[in-house]
């Protein structure tokens, strides 16, 4: 069970959550431009504002509360991951998408290559002190591989801006395909993770099998090394085939755990339906590599099931969950004995989290009309940017009362 007394200060992570709800202004702008062709720069661009600016955020402030809670990692520069890191991200993220939208410019590409060789460097120290813990649960087992891969997808993406940036002589076609493997292995691994402890601790579902704790994350992460592996032997073979039963597997595992919650009317359960039922199409769709190859409509179907359906509805559910319990988690640590602090649902009630939701689901049929007709991306774009409205509306209030009662706790 999580530690929360070693959770990092309550800056860190809502930081990196703020970012990710501001990256979806420029993600909603970047779809109205897009021809859907893969790898066009028009399909990159939104591609990597969603991929690095609204998950990526959202996805390392859940990683360092993670390292920290679950296995044990203390943040020992607090400063640094709050400020230098999520700085170093945010201006990394920017410079690549100029980069991709003045055209592959340079000068951009090559400052993107140097903001995100320094980031690398910070997270192999994460890693080190990770690989050091003698924590040996499923969850932190998985964020080992999830943070290592996180590292190969990054040291894959600055070989490719080295190609792009600095004229290297390498095979970028060669690494483009590995890097959207490790890529995706880096998502699902940091989801394994943490859906081993989320789902029995807020969901109330039963644990996951012991067998996929101790072997799930392995599992998925030899699949990948095996495809990236063919690919390198035999580009022209459908290699991707090989991801498809993990992904089946986590996604049929996961929904049946779901029927099984004690708590049905538990709001957040909506959110692990649809994202594990979008995740059920991903895999669904995976074989058809086979057959319709590198199709456009397939790309995007793809790109948007994992990163847009999958993980963005998991991140939006778990920040309605996450960013309220910190924030009495915090408030109850700086009250005295005794003291009454508001409960979780003053911070965010049930009713703004079930609008987002509704949001997400609107979301979906409109993604599905992007994937068919890439130049009808104005509504998708139209419904981000509700969404992120009401992130903002939502946690804006939240931080308000959070400041009011810490303001009410005696002196």
């Amino acid at each position: 069970m999580p530690s929360f007394d070693r959770a990092p200060p309550l800056s860190l992570p809502v930081r990196y959550f703020l970012a990710a709800a501001c990256w979806l202004l420029p993600l909603a702008a970047s779809l109205l431009r897009t021809d859907g062709d893969y790898p066009s720069l028009s399909l990159l661009l939104p591609l990597h504002l969603l991929a690095l600016g609204v998950l990526g955020n959202a996805m390392l402030g859940a990683l360092l509360q993670m390292v920290a809670v679950v296995s044990g990692v203390p943040c020992l520069r607090p400063t640094w991951w709050r400020l230098g890191v999520w700085s170093l991200w945010q201006l990394a993220t920017a410079s690549l998408c100029w980069g991709f939208y003045q055209g592959l410019a340079a000068p951009w590409l090559q400052l993107a290559s140097v903001l995100f060789a320094l980031l690398a460097a910070a997270l192999s120290g994460l890693l080190y002190g990770l690989w050091r813990s003698p924590a040996a649960d499923g969850s932190s087992r998985g964020l080992r591989l999830a943070l290592g891969l996180l590292l190969v997808t990054l040291l894959l993406g600055l070989s490719m801006l080295a190609v792009l940036g600095w004229g290297r002589p390498w095979p970028l076609l060669s690494l483009l395909p590995l890097h959207r493997l490790a890529a995706q292995g880096w998502v699902l691994l940091l989801v394994m993770a943490v859906a081993q402890v989320i789902a029995p601790m807020f969901l109330l579902t039963p644990a996951y099998p012991g067998w996929w704790q101790r072997h799930g994350a392995t599992l998925w992460l030899l699949a990948l090394l095996a495809g990236a592996a063919g690919l390198q032997w035999q580009p022209q073979w459908p290699w991707w085939w090989l991801a498809w039963l993990p992904l089946a597997l986590f996604a049929a595992l996961s929904l049946r755990l779901l029927r099984a919650s004690r708590r049905p009317q538990e709001w957040l359960l909506p959110y692990w339906w649809l994202a594990f039922a979008l995740l059920a199409v991903l895999a669904a769709l995976l074989p058809l590599l086979m057959w319709q190859g590198a199709a456009p409509w397939l790309a995007r179907a793809l790109a948007w099931c994992l990163l847009g359906g999958f993980a963005l509805t998991l991140v939006v559910g778990m920040l309605y969950r996450i960013v309220p319990f910190l924030l009495w988690l915090h408030l109850k640590n700086a009250a005295p004995p005794r003291h009454r602090v508001p409960a979780l649902h003053a911070f965010v009630p049930e009713t703004a989290a079930r609008h987002s939701w509704r949001a997400l689901l609107l979301l979906q049929p409109l993604a599905a009309l992007w994937v068919w007709q890439p130049q009808l991306g104005w509504p998708l774009a139209l419904a981000l940017l509700g969404l992120l409205a009401l992130l903002l509306h939502h946690f804006v209030a939240a931080a308000r009362q959070y400041h009011t009662a810490r303001r009410a706790l005696p002196s």
